[in-house]
C-alpha cells in the first residue's frame, strides 16, 4: 500500500472517521494508521487530519491553505486523503468509522 513517487509522497493506510459537519471549519478526522512503511508513522499510531488556513482573505486557489495529518509532535502535509479506491462510487457517512481511507503524505 506503502508508494513512493520520486522519493517525495508517501501513501499510507488510515482506520477512522471525520468529527463533525462537512460544513464545520473545525471538522476532523480522528482515527489510526493500519498500513505503514514510514518508520515516523508505524501501524497503530493515532492521527489527526485537520485543514490549516492562511487566516487571511487569498487571491489565488494555491493560497486557501491545506490539509495536515499530526501524529504527536510530527506533522504531514497531505496531498490527498480519500476512501480507499474499493470503495468509491459508495453512499457512505464519513462520519462513520473505516478503515478504507488513504493518504497521500508530502515526505520531509
Amino acid at each position: 500500500m506503502t508508494e513512493s513517487r520520486g522519493g517525495r509522497n508517501v501513501v499510507v493506510g488510515v482506520s477512522g472517521a471525520w468529527k463533525g459537519e462537512a460544513t464545520d471549519p473545525e471538522r476532523s478526522f480522528l482515527g489510526e494508521i493500519n498500513v505503514s512503511e514510514l518508520e515516523a508513522l508505524p501501524v497503530g499510531t493515532s492521527v489527526e487530519v485537520t485543514y490549516q488556513d492562511s487566516g487571511r482573505r487569498v487571491t489565488g486557489p494555491g493560497e486557501h491553505g491545506m490539509y495536515l495529518l499530526r501524529a504527536g509532535e510530527h506533522s504531514w502535509r497531505v496531498l490527498r486523503f480519500t476512501a480507499h479506491p474499493s470503495a468509491a462510487g459508495q453512499a457512505r457517512d464519513d462520519r462513520v468509522p473505516s478503515g478504507d481511507w488513504v493518504a497521500e503524505l508530502v515526505e520531509r
